[in-house]
């Protein structure tokens, strides 16, 4: 009789687990706001000359921003707040290599090849006088992706993780 309420017991701390793992999961907007802001700010350069350093610091600006009135409004944790739980955060070293190494190529390749293949893309598609704006939703998708790639392997890293 004990193996089976220890059974039992075992069973629903695993479902309680599962269920948390679920709720702590980010809203599928919030991938739908990095996407946007990361293609908006590179679409903003086909319609206000901003050159490279000027891009970087209004781009800082707006990130700056949004955490600034996000932290206000809901406290500290954004992240957490979005979920609606609040998760125990921990660095996984492995998660970090993993999208460290493809950011790391990828911004290889957007400073060998960024320029040319947007301009051509654009050209392409028929927007040739807006390649900043092919560039910025080829990279909004690219680290909306690294950004989901990253989370993903955080969930994978937790479910690894002995209770």
């Amino acid at each position: 009789m004990d193996e089976q309420q220890a059974a039992e017991a075992l069973a629903t701390v695993r479902a309680q687990q599962d269920r948390t793992r679920r709720a702590a999961r980010l809203p599928w907007w919030v991938y739908a706001v990095v996407f946007v802001l990361a293609a908006g700010g590179m679409a903003l350069n086909d319609f206000i000359s901003l050159s490279g350093a000027k891009l970087v610091a209004v781009l800082v600006l707006v990130v700056l921003a949004v955490v600034f009135a996000t932290s206000r409004v809901n406290g500290p944790a954004p992240l957490g707040r979005v979920r609606g739980v609040q998760r125990r955060q921990s660095f996984v070293p492995w998660v970090f290599g993993v999208v460290a190494l493809l950011a790391g190529l990828g911004a290889w390749l957007i400073s060998r090849y960024g320029s040319e293949i947007t301009h051509d893309l654009a050209g392409a598609v028929g927007l040739p006088g807006y390649p900043g704006t092919v560039g910025g939703v080829l990279y909004g998708a690219a680290f909306t992706g690294l950004f989901a790639l990253s989370q993903l392997l955080l969930t994978v890293a937790q479910r690894r993780q002995p209770a």
